[in-house]
């Protein structure tokens, strides 16, 4: 049985734009029409999934045009916005990042990200994901909630307000989530104990062998002055970098969501040990 959460994805096209158009068409067998439609995307003829006369297209660009009015409505305006579209056009990822909003741990600058996902092949709602950004590094973090509806239960429709509520709510979970991670930096973690979790991580199929080999290689070898004291909150920082610099933007072949699925697996796994307030729970029990 393949692994979803480690197995190269072979069909992860990436692509920056989101603006185009997804309708519903209907299909049909050799003896005429069925009750199912496919979502196609009209540029290309793609069809992403088989859904029913119940299903309603909500555009990328009606996400877009609704995060952005809420932004501006609420005066958050400096953001920096950046598309990944995967299979196709089957899913697509607009990521704002806010220079101007933000907090501190361990006295580092972390700001605010805020991820619009949607997609055409029913593995996504459209939702907000809560992210952070580590800007000594650039690394992309992610958030120990879960993901924001942007459409209220049993509709797709898109309701401003809605969204303006829950920009708030991101916003709160955002700033709520900053101790958490400076309670990080208060668990020790001795560099042997680094090793033994990343290759725990591997065995449970968190991140692929690969993956652990060189996180402890960032691991031993800090690439910042700031991540030289070992502590889970540098343990994690080590992990985020791998998979933000060498595996989402790898210059030959950037794998998005494979790193996304893997940095949420981690920072749950993070979650538990930070809860505890130590680090034995990430410690495998027989290494």
């Amino acid at each position: 049985m393949r692994d979803l959460i480690t197995a190269d994805t072979e069909d992860e096209r990436v692509s920056a734009a989101f603006d185009y158009e997804v309708e519903c068409v209907p299909l049909f067998t050799d003896h005429g029409p069925t009750r199912f439609f496919g979502t196609r995307r009209k540029d290309t003829d793609e069809i992403f999934a088989t859904v029913t006369g119940a299903y309603e297209v909500l555009q990328n660009r009606q996400l877009v045009e609704a995060a952005e009015a809420a932004f501006r409505a609420k005066g958050m305006t400096g953001w920096k916005r950046k598309v990944v579209v995967t299979y196709g056009g089957a899913r697509c990822y607009v990521i704002y990042d806010f220079p101007g909003i933000g907090g501190k741990v361990a006295g580092q600058d972390l700001t605010f990200r805020l991820k619009i996902q949607n997609s055409f092949d029913g593995t996504i709602r459209a939702s907000f994901a809560i992210g952070l950004v580590r800007l000594i590094c650039s690394n992309g973090l992610a958030m120990p909630v879960s993901t924001m509806n942007l459409t209220q239960k049993h509709t797709t429709a898109l309701e401003i307000d809605f969204v303006g509520r829950t920009v708030e709510q991101a916003l709160k979970a955002f700033f709520d989530a900053l101790p958490f991670f400076e309670s990080m930096t208060r668990i020790r973690v001795a560099q042997d104990e680094g090793e033994l979790i990343l290759k725990g991580f591997a065995a449970r199929h968190l991140i692929g062998r690969r993956q652990a080999e060189a996180i402890n290689r960032i691991w031993g070898h800090p690439t910042h002055e700031e991540d030289r004291d070992r502590n889970l909150w540098n343990l994690y920082n080590s992990v985020t970098q791998h998979l933000t610099h060498d595996v989402a933007e790898a210059p030959a072949k950037p794998r998005y969501e494979f790193a996304e699925r893997c940095t949420r697996q981690i920072t749950l796994a993070f979650l538990d040990a930070t809860l505890a307030g130590r680090v034995d729970p990430l410690i495998p029990k027989n290494p």
